[in-house]
């Protein structure tokens, strides 16, 4: 089967069907096609995926994801303000993670590895040279069902 990254779903050209993969349970729509980057902790092919129609990387072994910095956030910021799911409490954050050091599979240089400045108390890896994140297993759900995503509601002002 032929991968169209564009539409996010596999064509056989011998009998014209179309596959749609389903997201897995980490809401990523992963479509089990290797790219030529690896993972920076497994150091095995990353495959193409997909979080709500934004292309990111993903470690089919540890599940870990390979987005841009830049398109990160504007993910996070919708995905947090459309979620119905119920708020999580993330556990405290584990300073043994700062310890960690990693490469960027883009560039080899050594990421920066440091505490998340949004929700889900978490340490996060990126390299300033490429503008890429690197999440581990569960940490890209912890940010969008962290406490305080919930809508404002401005108070209605007093009729006089």
């Amino acid at each position: 089967m032929k991968l169209l990254l564009d539409r996010q779903h596999f064509f056989c050209e011998y009998c014209t069907t179309i596959y749609f993969p389903e997201e897995n349970d980490d809401g990523i729509l992963v479509l089990e096609h290797n790219s030529d980057t690896s993972c920076p902790v497994c150091n095995i092919p990353l495959v193409y995926g997909f979080i709500d129609r934004t292309q990111t990387l993903y470690c089919q072994n540890c599940r870990g994801i390979l987005i841009d910095q830049e398109v990160f956030l504007m993910v996070i910021d919708y995905l947090r303000a459309k979620s119905s799911a119920p708020s999580i409490t993330p556990p405290p954050v584990d300073l043994e993670e700062l310890n960690r050091k990693i490469r960027c599979p883009n560039c080899s240089r050594r990421m920066s590895t440091h505490l998340y400045g949004g929700p889900g108390n978490l340490v996060v890896d990126n390299c300033i040279h490429c503008s890429l994140l690197w999440l581990d297993n569960n940490e890209f759900t912890r940010i969008i069902r962290a406490p305080g995503r919930e809508p404002r509601i401005e108070p209605e002002e007093e009729e006089q």
